[in-house]
């Protein structure tokens, strides 16, 4: 394991890559958190994802040692309410979130989805789009652990120019961008966010570390490594790491801020998680679609929908200006 310290000090530890022809179905437990796999849990219901995503994936598996950039600009951040009764509202998430019961916390969160082609409504401005699945920032808790995919999009005449990344937050932290991750409009990728592990029980509430694992399935490229907490200045002039609640999970679209400012969400279609599964400190599983949706508001007028499918399936659609 590499330990990197970046802008801000914000702390990440990096895997070493799998030999060739490892197998993570057949690797111990000690070689499969050595190389950056998932933790193979008791259950049949894991065993049987982990040999479902393998099975599609060994054919063209690459491993990537992750690099890495602080975007100090483009913040992202707790659902901002609109209101309190009827539907769920925000000014900058959309899609689904679920809440633990009392008494236990999320410790693992994970979703598929297929990398949008985002457009631009208008000409010479600027949009965003960051689909994401994380643990925290709703419901009462004001962090929020996250990752997910990004893409700005801006149009000028006859040419359009667009960055799609993938990133990670710990809030208040800034976004931190994985910087030689090839990613393109149309890619399948899967994510899962775990909190510390052992032997299928810790994590949740309390954890100041996260594990992000990534895979893309259109190309086969993957990439694991560690994140920490951020440790936050307080009014007292005291320093505080900050803490997971675990209270909420949810897999969004979202608008973030960029240079303070409430960024415009790009007209992205459709955003389909699968998948949508979070894992309690109990081992019970809560299904995505089985929470809440939220819709985004941006000039009093909803532009993008969340849809609760089915149980695990939760849609995200664009329905602002075209």
């Amino acid at each position: 394991m590499a330990q990197l310290e970046l802008a801000e000090g914000i702390k990440i530890t990096t895997f070493e890559p799998p030999p060739t022809g490892f197998d993570p179905l057949t690797a111990s437990a000690a070689l499969l958190q050595k190389h950056g796999f998932p933790p193979r849990l008791p259950e049949p219901h894991h065993q049987e994802r982990y040999r479902k995503v393998w099975s599609q994936l060994k054919s063209r598996f690459h491993y990537i040692q992750p690099t890495f950039r602080v975007n100090s600009e483009r913040r992202h951040g707790p659902r901002k309410r609109l209101a309190t009764e009827g539907p769920e509202t925000a000014f900058n998430w959309s899609g689904g979130v679920v809440y633990a019961p009392a008494g236990t916390s999320f410790r693992w969160v994970q979703g598929d989805w297929v990398v949008p082609d985002v457009h631009a409504p208008t000409h010479d401005q600027l949009y965003t789009c960051a689909s994401w699945i994380g643990i925290d920032g709703d419901g009462g808790s004001d962090d929020v652990c996250q990752a997910g995919f990004e893409c700005d999009v801006f149009r000028s005449r006859g040419s359009i120019s667009r960055n799609i990344y993938a990133w990670h937050v710990w809030y208040p932290a800034p976004e931190v961008q994985i910087t030689n991750l090839p990613v393109n409009a149309g890619d399948m990728v899967t994510m899962l966010l775990c909190t510390p592990q052992d032997g299928g029980t810790g994590g949740g509430a309390g954890s100041t570390t996260a594990t992000v694992y990534i895979t893309d399935y259109t190309t086969g490229a993957s990439m694991s490594y560690i994140f920490s907490a951020p440790d936050i200045a307080l009014k007292d002039g005291r320093r505080e790491i900050t803490k997971l609640v675990g209270n909420c999970a949810e897999w969004i679209v979202e608008a973030p801020l960029v240079n303070h400012a409430q960024s415009l969400i790009g007209d992205y279609g459709q955003v389909f998680f699968n998948v949508c599964e979070a894992f309690l400190t109990s081992g019970a599983a809560v299904n995505g679609g089985t929470g809440d949706n939220i819709n985004l508001i941006a000039g009093g007028t909803v532009v993008s929908q969340g849809i609760l499918v089915s149980p695990t399936v939760i849609e995200c659609s664009y329905s602002g200006p075209k």
